[in-house]
């Protein structure tokens, strides 16, 4: 494959994003990833101003995107805004380390959570697979716990579905282009959460 015909398959990922419809797989009904990123967006915002966090976690490259996008929440993403409560679970080795020698890798996420987490706050679980048994398993303690869940998967699996308040699936089964399509989408929840909390900035949405 050259380059031009992976940018098509980018972009036919784009294009079927901006459709905004339901998708049918595995026998189910998928919601359209935006219109659940919109909902998604807005539940980070209303926990910000409650004073609650926002927690991501992810493996590999997702684990890289988790970590981008709590960044781009601490520092700040298109404006001079407010530092915002944003924790990347998949950043601490030492906690990590700990956790998966003494109980299991499965554990590193919800023993984190377990440890950092209260009622309201949002955990945002990237996994391109929807497999990561770290990433059920934390999905799990948020349901039981009162956290708000949001999944950003694809279409390889729907597992995180069972344990999602909301559900972003990227409609793809390449690994490299569900990440892109996370990335984009995470971008853009990190830019919606920057201008409804900043009252200065006209709102665009």
């Amino acid at each position: 494959m050259n380059i031009i015909d992976s940018l098509k398959q980018t972009k036919l990922v784009i294009d079927t994003l901006l459709e905004q419809k339901t998708i049918e797989f595995a026998s189910a009904t998928i919601p359209s990833p935006l219109n659940e990123l919109e909902m998604a967006a807005q539940e980070c915002v209303d926990a910000l101003k409650r004073g609650n966090k926002i927690f991501f976690m992810g493996n590999g490259g997702s684990a890289a995107e988790a970590q981008h996008l709590a960044g781009e929440l601490v520092s700040y993403f298109m404006m001079q805004s407010e530092p915002y409560a944003a924790i990347a679970l998949n950043t601490d080795t030492s906690v990590i380390t700990a956790i998966g020698n003494d109980m299991g890798y499965k554990h590193i996420f919800s023993r984190q959570l377990q440890a950092l987490s209260k009622p309201g706050d949002v955990a945002v679980y990237l996994s391109t697979s929807g497999t990561s048994e770290n990433i059920l398993e934390a999905m799990k303690f948020g349901k039981i716990n009162g956290l708000i869940n949001v999944a950003f998967t694809g279409l390889k699996t729907r597992y995180m579905q069972d344990y999602a308040n909301y559900y972003i699936a990227a409609p793809s089964t390449s690994t490299p282009r569900i990440q892109e399509a996370h990335l984009i989408l995470g971008h853009w929840l990190c830019e919606y959460i920057e201008k409804k909390l900043q009252p200065k900035v006209k709102d665009d949405f």
